[in-house]
């Protein structure tokens, strides 16, 4: 796998929120290729996440997360994206994930309604 580097400020047009939660990324290339990971932050311009496996950068996936709506039960959310950048971890790999395109009201809901209530939007 290759690793990308940053240095210097941020890139980022979206400040990311801490949000950690189970997720499950599977390759959109070879269906039998799918890892869990934790998801560390997201916007609605991608995440990041920790797993201990790497995926290749340019890797399309799915990102399959579960969000509790403000009434407290569980929903999903698929989101389509590209592995951006990954780097070792002292517990695996950073994997960092843009999405193919942002996440607005009407593609997801719930993942939007979160973002919205912390501030995103």
């Amino acid at each position: 796998m290759a690793e990308a580097t940053y240095e210097g400020l941020e890139r980022r047009r979206l400040p990311r929120v801490q949000l950690t939660g189970a997720a499950l990324l599977a390759s959109r290339r070879n269906v039998h290729q799918a890892l869990t990971a934790v998801l560390d932050n997201i916007n609605r311009m991608g995440a990041g996440f920790h797993a201990k496996e790497p995926l290749e950068i340019a890797e399309p996936v799915m990102v399959t997360l579960v969000l509790l709506n403000q009434a407290g039960e569980e929903e999903k959310e698929r989101v389509s994206g590209k592995i951006a950048w990954g780097r070792p971890h002292k517990r695996g790999i950073m994997l960092g994930v843009k999405w193919d395109r942002p996440v607005t009201k009407s593609s997801h809901p719930s993942l939007y309604a979160y973002l919205r209530e912390t501030g995103q939007e």
